[in-house]
């Protein structure tokens, strides 16, 4: 465990940040890989029609499970600053009441999401053509939401020691499991898109199985006696404070995304499709951004924590020139090999989702840039513990969004195309605010220790 440990608290900063974000980062990549396998296998092997069920689902449900995943990451930071001040006995008890609320939580919202799936997909206006297996798909992947939340609750434990490396190897088997199970149940078993949803189910599970029997004999913030698996109420307030905002921006970002799938679902099964893949593009150029903007959380709490203010902020500033000039070469890919890339997702075949989607994506591509600024001066106010308003620039990006959606597609009679010019403007909005933000200089009085 040791050795898998990363000191951010002393040597070079950037070197520091990018080694601690390569597995975060390795991992964002194989956590998408689930969503982005099940979207490939059906698109080419079942139908489009298929792929449009599945990339429907995708909303709803990030909505469910944001704040499972939202909750944990903010939670860490608690983690990360009592290491950083070391004030390591503070840590069980953070991880134990953690826990205890995630179990419960995500139990609660799985039921919820199983008794009213067919209602939502009402809702969001699914065309009757793909309801049948939208429900499907949805309804099986919901029954992997406890096993997506105690991952992430691993995870982000465990990356908060200093140790991202065994999340990453945890996940990597995960996945290509899932690739298998995809594979075996939609061209062996042929069972379409329940298919995919139950591969990524069984692969979730293992994850967090490894996760149990790697903590339990190698992690010492793991191995709790009788006792110890405690619900501390007070340090439930802090916990609260930190991952309640972290789950509370993924989830409202999932809902605002819903209401915009029933904008989206309008338009056809083809549009549909389109907007499936370019999403799923918009992800994956996202992922080298969000993984060293999650390294820069856990780098800034566990240097706020030992008082190396202005460590925190070097990080920062070379944390975001990195991503910067990361996400020109991305903005670059999309420009020039955009119907290349939609092709990974649908046969050539589907003209119509081809040519769609790649003007779809080279609308928001050249501004990626302002996402790259945001994720880095967000990830720095939740990691000095101002996770409220890291939430509340998120909103902005959210509700612009949405607003700017309708308003372009209908009011400006830009149509599907309208929905891609709202992408950028959330993102500039975002972060125009985390940056007035962070030059205020009031997140300095929100840490935990």
């Amino acid at each position: 465990m040791k050795r898998k440990n990363i000191d951010l608290l002393q040597g070079p900063v950037l070197s520091r940040i990018l080694l601690f974000s390569l597995p975060i980062f390795l991992g964002l990549v194989f956590q998408t890989f689930y969503n982005l396998v099940d979207s490939i296998v059906v698109g080419k092997y079942v139908s489009a029609d298929a792929l449009a069920a599945v990339g429907t689902t995708s909303p709803i449900s990030n909505l469910l499970v944001g704040m499972m995943t939202g909750f944990p990451v903010g939670a860490s930071v608690v983690a990360a600053q009592f290491l950083g001040a070391d004030r390591k006995d503070q840590i069980k008890p953070t991880i134990s009441t953690t826990f205890w609320f995630l179990l419960v939580f995500s139990l609660v919202l799985m039921a919820l999401g199983l008794i009213l799936s067919g209602s939502i997909m009402h809702w969001v206006n699914v065309p009757e053509a793909i309801y049948q297996d939208t429900v499907a798909y949805f309804r099986i992947y919901l029954l992997g939401l406890l096993f997506m939340a105690l991952y992430n609750f691993y995870a982000a434990f465990l990356r908060s020691v200093g140790d991202s490396t065994t999340p990453l190897i945890f996940l990597i088997i995960s996945s290509v499991l899932n690739i298998f199970g995809d594979l075996f149940f939609v061209l062996v078993l042929h069972m379409g898109v329940a298919g995919v949803a139950w591969a990524t189910v069984i692969a979730q599970g293992i994850s967090v199985l490894l996760c149990v029997l790697y903590t339990r004999r190698k992690s010492e913030f793991f191995m709790f006696k009788k006792g110890e698996m405690v619900f501390d109420r007070d340090l439930f307030k802090d916990i609260l404070r930190l991952g309640l905002p972290s789950g509370i921006q993924a989830s409202v970002t999932g809902l605002g995304f819903v209401l915009v799938q029933s904008l989206i679902n309008s338009y056809g099964a083809a549009s549909i499709a389109a907007y499936t893949a370019a999403s799923k593009m918009e992800q994956i150029t996202n992922l080298p951004m969000s993984g060293v903007a999650q390294g820069l959380a856990l780098f800034v709490g566990q240097n706020i924590g030992a008082g190396q203010e202005k460590r925190a902020k070097s990080g920062l500033y070379r944390a975001c020139g990195f991503v910067v000039l990361i996400s020109a070469g991305m903005s670059a890919l999309i420009l020039l090999a955009g119907p290349g890339l939609m092709q990974m997702f649908v046969n050539a075949e589907d003209a119509q989702v081809i040519d769609v989607g790649a003007r779809f994506m080279r609308i928001w591509a050249p501004l990626i840039i302002l996402h790259a600024v945001q994720e880095c001066f967000v990830s720095f106010l939740r990691g000095t513990g101002d996770s409220i308003f890291s939430m509340i620039s998120m909103f902005f990006d959210l509700i612009t969004r949405m607003v700017m959606a309708y308003v372009f597609a209908l009011a400006c009679g830009l149509g599907f195309m309208g929905i891609a010019w709202a992408i950028p403007c959330g993102w500039l909005l975002a972060a125009i605010c985390s940056v007035l933000r962070y030059f205020s200089g009031k997140w300095n009085s929100k840490r935990v220790v």
